[in-house]
């Protein structure tokens, strides 16, 4: 080979390395960009990460989510089951979600909520609805799961009633409520269609927020069949017709699992 022709041919190797150096730098800032726009999405993308055939999002149910409405008589029974979890780290600084009342020991009401709304050092307490609030007494939290049980002393005279805890979660299609404190609003009925993947259980529910953390995820005959505890920005591909579209999707832990604190708690 000439000089000349070596040269050429080294020329298109070098340009081919930057080409594919510019593609991975493209690509690595996309991904950068993703977790810090949205730091709760690599949770989410993760979970269609897990097994390929489970990867499809149902486009319908998406839809149908939009045209669920919650049922005012239902959503006054699971208000008198919900309390406001928080922790107070500062004087003017907090993280609060919410909670639900699932057994009552000794004179002390068991709360279960998210791990992550206790998580941070400070005060724990718990407001009930009429806004009559207690400082936590005890904490059981769950090592394997996004779960936490608070132990507080009711008010006398303050109505409550303990949430049952379903046999199983939801199924894929099946509606629900999520009982919670959306944004800045309280003990709102946030209604939406649920969907069975392999490993999770994804909520489509247009007027959840994250303060919805620890809300507990209702089914039409008010069982407790979850508790929200992710809120994801997922890219998936649909089901229909696999173009990737854009979601908000909640994750939640499953009740298994709170029956499953619940016991512990009694061996404590």
């Amino acid at each position: 080979m000439a000089p000349f022709d070596k040269l050429r041919a080294g020329f298109r190797l070098d340009l081919s390395l930057v080409v594919l150096l510019l593609v991975l730098i493209f690509c690595a800032a996309g991904i950068y960009q993703l977790m810090r726009d949205y730091p709760s999405a690599g949770r989410g993308m993760l979970i269609f990460a897990r097994e390929q055939k489970d990867l499809f999002v149902d486009s319908g149910l998406i839809a149908e989510s939009y045209r669920v409405h919650a049922n005012r008589g239902l959503s006054n029974v699971l208000r008198s089951q919900t309390v406001i979890v928080g922790t107070r780290s500062s004087g003017d600084h907090g993280f609060v979600g919410a909670g639900v009342i699932v057994g009552k020991r000794n004179g002390m009401l068991a709360i279960v909520t998210a791990k992550h709304i206790i998580a941070h050092p400070g005060r724990h307490f718990v407001v009930f609805p009429g806004y009559a609030g207690r400082y936590v007494s005890r904490i059981i939290t769950d090592p394997h799961h996004d779960l936490a049980l608070v132990f507080v002393r009711p008010f006398g005279g303050t109505p409550y009633r303990v949430a049952p805890v379903a046999g199983g979660g939801f199924v894929s299609g099946q509606r629900f409520v999520v009982m919670g404190h959306p944004g800045e609003l309280s003990w709102v009925a946030s209604p939406g269609v649920a969907e069975k993947h392999l490993h999770t259980t994804l909520l489509f529910c247009p007027t959840c927020d994250r303060g919805d953390s620890g809300a507990g995820a209702f089914d039409g005959a008010g069982l407790l069949r979850g508790i929200v505890v992710t809120k994801a920005i997922i890219v998936a591909p649909s089901a229909k017709d696999g173009s990737d579209f854009r979601l908000t999707a909640f994750q939640i832990e499953q009740p298994d699992a709170v029956r499953a604190l619940l016991r512990r708690a009694l061996k404590h």
